[in-house]
């Protein structure tokens, strides 16, 4: 396995407190990767990804859990026994911080040196400390029954389906932003009218599918251009969520229906709204590659 570098050259400012504990943050970083077979756009989107992290944990920290693990194995030679014992120290990290509303993302400097992508990114927008544990909700954007892991690169004409199960029954929201700056709600479908998709505890669901559903709208995805970017934004809360107010997004350039759309201005102005209000809700964004 290839070595994988990165270098932060870090400036974090923060404002006083507005509203309660919600924080203004403004960071700037240096991400550097080795990955040659990176596009351009790969790497910007590796790079803001990066500096959101980064920015979380420069203004909040993160949290360390050691556990020590011990294991004790017991052998028998010619009537004797012999015991070795074993100790095994395992840590994770976490960001004690999360974002509810970037407001900029600019790339102020971007490189290629020696086959590797240097990209200096200024991230700036608002986000507060964690105070307790989210919701562990499972997700994963598939592109068949079969899969487990989430799949981030996909073909022309490549169907999409959401595998998601929680712990607690609640509210879930999709969508799919577009290089066009829209937003599409893929979640609730178009037919739903209380504004929400209700999810059961302990329920496997596979969603985008009316072979589990046959209220589900299904989704193929299509690009114009060799290669497009896309973000998927999974929305989940315990408590009852009403989605952003949206219109008919008619029809794509292949007569093929589109899902209902807003703006991805007005669709993080809802999402920072419900934030705001809502420490339980969990926010994810996958980014998705769609090529020829």
């Amino acid at each position: 396995m290839k070595n994988f570098y990165l270098i932060i050259v870090g400036l974090l400012v923060s404002i006083a407190t507005i509203a309660g504990d919600i924080e203004r943050i403004s960071f700037t970083c240096d991400y550097i990767s080795n990955n040659t077979n990176e596009s351009p756009e790969q790497a910007e989107i590796s790079a803001k990804k990066y500096a959101q992290v980064k920015a979380l944990e420069g203004k909040f920290g993160l949290d360390i859990i050691g556990i020590t693990e011990t294991f004790t194995n017991e052998t028998s030679t010619n009537g004797s026994y012999n015991t070795a014992t074993t100790t095994r120290d395992i840590s994770e990290t976490s960001v004690q911080g999360e974002w509810i509303e970037i407001t900029k993302e600019e790339i102020l400097k971007k490189t290629y040196v020696n086959g590797f992508w240097h990209i200096r990114v200024c991230i700036e927008g608002r986000a507060r400390r964690l105070t307790q544990a989210k919701t562990d909700i499972y997700y994963a954007f598939v592109n068949n029954a079969h899969d487990r892991q989430n799949r981030n690169q996909y073909y022309d004409g490549d169907d999409i389906f959401l595998k998601f199960s929680s712990p607690v029954s609640g509210s879930l929201c999709v969508y799919l932003v577009d290089e066009e700056d829209m937003a599409y709600c893929l979640l609730p479908y178009q037919n739903t009218t209380t504004g929400c998709h209700k999810i059961e505890a302990n329920k496997e669901y596979m969603l985008f599918s009316e072979d589990t559903d046959y209220n589900a709208d299904e989704y193929t995805l299509n690009c114009q251009r060799d290669v497009e970017h896309n973000t998927l934004y999974v929305i989940f809360t315990p408590k009852n969520m009403v989605k952003a107010s949206d219109k008919n997004a008619g029809t794509n350039w292949l007569n093929q229906s589109l899902p209902r759309q807003l703006s991805v201005t007005d669709m993080m102005k809802w999402l920072a709204k419900n934030q705001s209000h809502d420490k339980e809700m969990v926010v994810h964004r996958e980014m998705i590659t769609i090529s020829k």
